[in-house]
C-alpha cells in the first residue's frame, strides 16, 4: 500500500464530468513557446484541472511528467528524485538510473554532477516533454529553488517546466519574464466567466439559471470557481435559486464556510462524521480510512462521495486513493476542531500508526507529530532515518529532527544518535559536537533500532569514522568501536574496522591498518562504501610498500565500486578511491592518467571537505609530487602548504602526517623538476631503471639480469638517492619527467 501511496505523485488528475472545459485556456496554454509556464492564483482557481485538460487534449502530443508536491519534499534530494521517477514514467528513453544512484549520495554535488547528468538526459530525449510541479508553493527550502532556478537556466528547448501555485516562486522570474522565457497565467485568466459559470451549474445542480441569477452569481463569486462550485452543490435542492443566490455575499473565506456549511448540513450523520474524521489525511485510501475512523466500510463511503461530486479528488487510474478539495478539507478541519477537538490527537495517532505499518515514515511522523506523540516521532525516527540517509534523504532526516527541536532531541538520547550521525554526513561539525556529549553520558547500553549496538558505539563510531578530532581520538574511538562492534553481520561491525584502518594508515602503522581493512572486506554487511574505503586503504599501502600488480589491482576493485555506484562518484568519500588508483597509475608511469584521478579527488574534497581534513591531505601529497615532476614547482608547492595549514587547522597534529609533509617539502626543495643529475646514472643502474617501470619484482628484475636481489636493491637505492626519491614509482616518474630513459 505504501508503494501505492508514492505512486499517487505521479498522476495528474483524470477528467471529470463535472469539469468544465476551458479550450480557450487549454489553447493557449498548447501555444506558448518558453521555458516556463507559470500558472498563480489562489486556492480553488482550478490551476491543476486547468492543466490536466491540457495535459489531455487531443492537440497536445507531448509526454507530460506531473508531480504533486507536498512539505515532505522541501529536501532536494528527495524532490530530484521525485523528478527523476516522474520522468521515467512519462518519458520514452529517460533513463535516470544513473541520477538515482547519484542522488544515493550523502550530499550529492548538484551543480557538478546532478544538473549535467539530468540535462544530458533530457537533451537526447525522444519526444519534447512538460514537467509540471503541482503545489509548488509547499517549497520552501531555499536550495529547492535554487536548483530549480539553475535547471530552468539551461533546459534544453524540448522541455518546458510548468509551475502550479498559490504565490509566486523564489525564481528569477523578473530576469525570465524580461527575456520573455515565461508565460504566466493568474487568476484573472482561470476565473470563470458567465458561460463557464451556466455550463457548471447545470453538470452539478442540473439546472439552468436565468441570465441575470447567473450574473448575480458570478458577480458574487467574482469568478472563482472553488464558489460557483459550491454554490452550484448548494442549488441542487434548493427551492429558489434566486432567494438562495442573493443569500450570500462578501470575500471568498466568507463562501466557503457559507456554501460548504450548506452542503455538509444535508449531509446523514455518518457521511458528515466520516468526512470530518477524515479530514485529517492529506492522502487517504479505504484501508486507511478504517483504521482512523473505526470501521470497515469506508470503501462504499468513498465511493458515494465520488458519485455525488463531493469534493474527493481521484489520485490513481484505479480510483484507490483520494483526497478532499483543500478548501474543503480545511473546513472540515475547522468544524472538527470546533465540535470534537478532544478526539483529534487520537485520529492522527491512528493515521500515524497505519502509515508506520505500511512503511511510510514522513507520512507517520507527519501524524506524530499532530497527535503530540514525542516518543513516537523519536522512535520512527530511530527506525527509519538509516534507510533515508543511504537513499540521499539526509535533509528530510535532519527536518526531522529540526521539528522536534533541540531541547527534545537533548532529552532522547536516541534521537542524539540520529542527529549526530545526520549532522556528520552533512559536514556539520558544529552541530555533531553539540550532541556527541549526549552519547557520552548516556547509560542506554541496549542496541538501537537501527542495529548499533550502544549508544556509546554510536559515539566511538562517529570519532573512529570521521577523524574530527584528530588521528590520535580517531585511532583512539576506531579501536573502541571495534571493540564494541564484534558481530560481523552487523551493518556496523564493517564501518568500525574500515574507520580503524583508515586511522592506522593515516598514523603510520601499515601492517595492522591492512589487517582491519582486510576484516571489514571480509565481513557479510560490508555495503559499498565500506568496501571502497577498505580497498583504497590496501591499495595505498601497497602502492608504497608491495608490488605494483597487487596495488593496480586493489586500486582498480576500489575504483570499480564507485564506477557501480554513481552515488559515489561525486562523494567526497571517494576521493580515497581516485587517490589510490592515481598512485598505482603514477607508479606505473602514466603520469597524465595519473594527476587526472588525484585531481578529481581533490575536486571532491574541496567542494565538499567534510569534517575532517585526512583525505584531503591525502590526495594533496599525492599530487604535490606529480606536479613537481611536471615541472609545476609553484603548484606544488602551493599543494604542500594547504596541506600544512590543514594540518596546522586540526585539532591532533597528527605527527605521522606532518614527518610526511616534511620529507615532501624537502624533497622539493632539493630535486626540483628538471634539475641535473649530480652524479649519473650507470648503465647497469639504467638497465634496473628501465625494468622498474613494468610489474616485475625485485627478485624478478634481478632474474632477468642474472644478479641476485640483493644486488638489485643495492641498484634501487643508489637510483633513489641519485634521482632524490624516495620510492619506486617517485623513481619512475621522476626519470620521465627529466628524459632520463
Amino acid at each position: 500500500m505504501g508503494s501505492a501511496l508514492i505512486e499517487t505523485k505521479f498522476h495528474a488528475p483524470q477528467a471529470r464530468k463535472e469539469w468544465v472545459e476551458r479550450e480557450d485556456l487549454v489553447a493557449r496554454l498548447g501555444r506558448v513557446n518558453a521555458k516556463l509556464v507559470l500558472v498563480a492564483a489562489p486556492a480553488g482557481f482550478g490551476k491543476t484541472t486547468v492543466v490536466a485538460q491540457w495535459r489531455s487534449s487531443p492537440a497536445e502530443s507531448r509526454s507530460f511528467a506531473w508531480i504533486s508536491l507536498d512539505p515532505a519534499d522541501n529536501d532536494p534530494g528527495r524532490l530530484w528524485r521525485h523528478v527523476t521517477n516522474a520522468l521515467q514514467r512519462a518519458c520514452p528513453g529517460f533513463s535516470g538510473d544513473e541520477i538515482l544512484a547519484t542522488l544515493r549520495g550523502s550530499n550529492p554535488d548538484f551543480a557538478g554532477t546532478l544538473l549535467p547528468l539530468l540535462l544530458n538526459e533530457l537533451a537526447v530525449l525522444r519526444e519534447p516533454a512538460v514537467l509540471v510541479l503541482d503545489d509548488y508553493h509547499v517549497i520552501r527550502d531555499r536550495g529547492c529553488h535554487s536548483q530549480v532556478a539553475s535547471l530552468l537556466l539551461h533546459l534544453p528547448p524540448a522541455v518546458q517546466l510548468v509551475l502550479l501555485t498559490r504565490v509566486d516562486p523564489a525564481l528569477p522570474l523578473a530576469r525570465m519574464r524580461a527575456a520573455g522565457e515565461m508565460v504566466e497565467f493568474r487568476a484573472r485568466e482561470l476565473r470563470f466567466g458567465p458561460a463557464q459559470a451556466a455550463d457548471l451549474v447545470a453538470a452539478i445542480a442540473s439546472i439552468e439559471l436565468g441570465q441575470a441569477d447567473l450574473a448575480d452569481l458570478v458577480d458574487r463569486t467574482e469568478g472563482w470557481p472553488a464558489g460557483l462550485y459550491l454554490a452550484a452543490l448548494s442549488l441542487r435542492d434548493h427551492p429558489s435559486p434566486s432567494t438562495f443566490i442573493r443569500e450570500f455575499t462578501g470575500d471568498s473565506r466568507y463562501v466557503v464556510d457559507f456554501l460548504a456549511e450548506e452542503v455538509l448540513g444535508r449531509q446523514p450523520a455518518e457521511i458528515r462524521q466520516f468526512l470530518s474524521r477524515t479530514s485529517i489525511l492529506g492522502r487517504f485510501c479505504a484501508p486507511l480510512c478504517d483504521a482512523v475512523v473505526g470501521s470497515s466500510g469506508t470503501a462504499q463511503i468513498i465511493d458515494l462521495l465520488e458519485r455525488e461530486n463531493l469534493f474527493v479528488v481521484p489520485l490513481d487510474d484505479t480510483r484507490q486513493w483520494f483526497r478532499y478539495h483543500h478548501l474543503f478539507a480545511q473546513v472540515l478541519r475547522s468544524d472538527l476542531a470546533r465540535s470534537q477537538p478532544e478526539i483529534v490527537p487520537a485520529l492522527h495517532q491512528r493515521a500515524s500508526s497505519w502509515h508506520r505499518q505500511a512503511g511510510l515514515a514522513s507520512e507517520a511522523i507527519h501524524h506524530a507529530h499532530a497527535a503530540g506523540d514525542v516518543a513516537g516521532i523519536v522512535d520512527l525516527i530511530a527506525t527509519h532515518w538509516y534507510a533515508y540517509v543511504n537513499s540521499g534523504q539526509v535533509a528530510t532526516v535532519r527536518g526531522w529532527l529540526a521539528s522536534l527541536g533541540d531541547g527534545i532531541v537533548s532529552s532522547y538520547p536516541v534521537a542524539a544518535h540520529c542527529a549526530a550521525w545526520a549532522a556528520a554526513l552533512s559536514g556539520d561539525r558544529q552541530s555533531l559536537r553539540r550532541w556527541l556529549p549526549i552519547l557520552d553520558a548516556a547509560g542506554h547500553d541496549g542496541p538501537l533500532p537501527d542495529g548499533v549496538r550502544s549508544l556509546q558505539s554510536s559515539a566511538a563510531l562517529l570519532r573512529g569514522t570521521f577523524g574530527f578530532e584528530g588521528i590520535g581520538p580517531m585511532r583512539e574511538a576506531a579501536a573502541k568501536a571495534v571493540m564494541l562492534e564484534p558481530d560481523p553481520s552487523s551493518p556496523w561491525y564493517a564501518l568500525a574496522r574500515a574507520g580503524y584502518a583508515t586511522a592506522l594508515y593515516w598514523s603510520g602503522d601499515l601492517e595492522a591498518a591492512a589487517e582491519r581493512a582486510s576484516e571489514a572486506l571480509s565481513s557479510p554487511s560490508s555495503i559499498g562504501i565500506i568496501r571502497m574505503l577498505a580497498f583504497a586503504v590496501l591499495a595505498l599501502i601497497a602502492v608504497d610498500e608491495g608490488p605494483l600488480p597487487e596495488a593496480e589491482q586493489l586500486a582498480r576493485s576500489a575504483r570499480e565500486i564507485v564506477e557501480a555506484d554513481s552515488g559515489l562518484s561525486e562523494a567526497p568519500q571517494s576521493a580515497l578511491a581516485y587517490a589510490a588508483r592515481g598512485a598505482a597509475l603514477w607508479r606505473r608511469g602514466r603520469l597524465a592518467d595519473a594527476r587526472r584521478e588525484l585531481e578529481h579527488a581533490l575536486g571532491l574534497r574541496r567542494r565538499q571537505p567534510g569534517i575532517s581534513p585526512w583525505a584531503t591531505v591525502e590526495v594533496l601529497f599525492r599530487l604535490a609530487p606529480m606536479l613537481r615532476d611536471a615541472g609545476d614547482e609553484p603548484g606544488a608547492s602551493a599543494l604542500l602548504a594547504e596541506a600544512r595549514q590543514l594540518l596546522a587547522s586540526s585539532a591532533d597534529g597528527a605527527a605521522a602526517q606532518l614527518a610526511r609533509l616534511d620529507r615532501l617539502e624537502r624533497a622539493l626543495a632539493s630535486h626540483p623538476a628538471g634539475a641535473e643529475l649530480a652524479v649519473p646514472l650507470t648503465g647497469r643502474e639504467t638497465e634496473v631503471l628501465r625494468l622498474l617501470r613494468g610489474s616485475l619484482s625485485l627478485r624478478e628484475i634481478g632474474q632477468h639480469l642474472e644478479l641476485t636481489e640483493n644486488t638489485i636493491k643495492t641498484h634501487t637505492r643508489t637510483i633513489y638517492r641519485k634521482l632524490g626519491v624516495s620510492g619506486r614509482r617517485a623513481a619512475v616518474a621522476r626519470s620521465q619527467a627529466i628524459d632520463l630513459l
